[in-house]
């Protein structure tokens, strides 16, 4: 599994190929703890720039933007009922979908 990450979001590549996205420690710090997440849809698509999660949190209100573009295979619904998962250090807890990468 190779990992990579950007300015918000770390990215794993599972064995199936398909790409995890997930928050990282500089954002965790950035944003402090997070209240709320709006995340895309399950069935969607995604275009690198345009918005992966609106986030609500302490330090700030923001929209992330994607880093990659893609078919969202999964996405992460655990955390619309506890946020605070995106506040934890584990990958398992903090990642927000899955993407099946298409060249941007």
């Amino acid at each position: 599994m190779a990992a990579q990450q950007s300015e918000y979001f770390w990215q794993e590549t599972l064995d199936t190929g398909v790409v995890r996205l997930g928050l990282t420690p500089q954002a965790q710090d950035e944003l402090g703890r997070v209240k709320f997440v709006d995340l895309p849809s399950q069935a969607g698509t995604l275009t690198k720039g345009d918005t992966l999660l609106a986030v609500e949190a302490e330090k700030a209100v923001l929209d992330l933007p994607a880093p990659i573009s893609g078919e969202i295979k999964k996405v992460h619904t655990a955390i619309t009922d506890e946020p605070e998962l995106m506040n934890s250090t584990n990958r398992k807890d903090n990642w927000i979908a899955e993407i099946i990468v298409t060249k941007s």
